[in-house]
């Protein structure tokens, strides 16, 4: 570990203590210069009097075509899975990049991992160890954290962003870029689970995503149909194991938010909400875990814990019954009527359809697909 004098259990006051180094240039940087810039970044908001830096091994590369960030919280298990499939991405692309990792309250060997791959594939990287408050002791913070510290290697590039628990596809990279060029600011990948570890679960964890995912498409057929095609995407499932993003939206849009839970949601939803370019994105070769003891609460260990363990679960928030979309499209022609690219139908808090629910809604969706000539899922 790089030595961190006075910065282990120091807590940082001031957050106009340190200059501003984010324009620094791409040559050597000292320890010392690495270290003041992370003490500078965790006396900023959101981080300001919650958080300690405890260490630090590599440095930040600068001016990359882009940069890979990854929360971790005592991930030692997963991440030599995780790395492979990162190192691949990253070595089956000519764009330059880098990693960063943030690993916050972490006891595990996860850092020394981190450090070994790599030193291994000869990868740039920046591990940097903090301590939160435990008011934002969460993924959201951590992944806004390696976030900001990625926009820094990549002004003028892309940002990546996946789980310590998840592997990319091995052309995550070059397809993500590839997106970005061609006009969109962020990319939201249909991530699938593992399928060793969701084929040990019980059929209805399965039967469950099914469902979601077939309604989800032909709930998207109708809004096309019943909107005239004037609106690109009816519903976005942003997971924070695979999402691409431009770096000056990014920077534009201040930052990923932090709710307690559920940051690639409101990332999405900030972006629509401010008018960028977002695009729902098939799955290319993405796998995350399908544990049930996740690192999140709320997160997706507990969503599937819930699909084990209830005769009913809960499913996706977003979706809704047919009867409401239909509304919800009779009402936006009523009162936009034209083409509206950045619209993204929203409804009332309402509370999440269950299986059943959705199986019945799923029914209903398939006979008036086939009425309308959409084809059936």
């Amino acid at each position: 570990m790089t030595a961190l004098a006075g910065v282990g259990h120091h807590e940082v006051r001031s957050p106009f203590s340190m200059p501003d180094l984010s324009l620094e240039g791409p040559g050597p940087r000292s320890a010392s210069t690495e270290e003041a810039e992370l003490v500078a970044l965790l006396a900023s908001p959101p981080f300001v009097d919650k958080a300690e830096l405890t260490g630090f091994t590599g440095s930040l590369k600068r001016g990359c075509d882009f940069a890979i960030a990854i929360p971790v919280r005592d991930e030692e298990s997963r991440l030599p899975a995780t790395l492979e499939a990162i190192s691949t991405a990253m070595h089956g692309t000519p764009f330059t990049g880098c990693a960063v990792f943030v690993l916050n309250d972490t006891s595990d060997a996860s850092p020394k991992i981190i450090e070994r791959w790599a030193l291994r594939g000869g990868i740039p990287f920046l591990a940097v160890e903090v301590s939160f408050d435990r008011t934002i002791c969460n993924a959201p913070h951590s992944r806004r954290l390696a976030l900001d510290l990625a926009a820094r290697a990549a002004p003028q590039g892309a940002l990546f962003t996946t789980d310590a628990d998840t592997m990319v596809g091995k052309g995550w990279i070059d397809k993500g870029l590839r997106l970005l060029s061609e006009g969109y600011d962020l990319i939201c990948e249909d991530v699938l689970l593992d399928e060793a570890e969701l084929s040990a679960l019980p059929a209805q964890v399965r039967e469950v995503g099914d469902a979601e995912r077939a309604y989800l498409g032909l709930c998207e057929r109708l809004w096309r149909h019943w909107t005239r095609g004037r609106v690109s995407t009816l519903a976005f499932r942003p997971s924070g194991a695979s999402l691409v993003m431009k770096t000056s939206s990014y920077l534009r849009l201040g930052g990923l938010p932090t709710p307690p839970v559920g940051e690639d949601r409101a990332l999405c939803d900030a972006m629509l909400g401010a008018g960028f370019a977002v695009k729902a994105m098939e799955n290319f070769g993405t796998r995350t875990s399908a544990r049930l003891a996740g690192r999140a609460l709320g997160g997706c260990g507990d969503a599937l814990a819930e699909r084990v363990l209830s005769a009913d679960p809960e499913c996706d928030s977003r979706l809704k019954p047919v009867w409401l979309l239909h509304d919800e499209a009779t009402l936006w022609m009523e009162i936009f009527g034209g083409t509206s690219r950045g619209f993204h139908a929203r409804s009332k808090t309402r509370a999440p359809m269950t299986f059943s629910a959705v199986q019945r809604e799923l029914r209903i969706a398939r006979k008036l697909a086939a009425s309308y000539g959409l084809g059936n899922a």
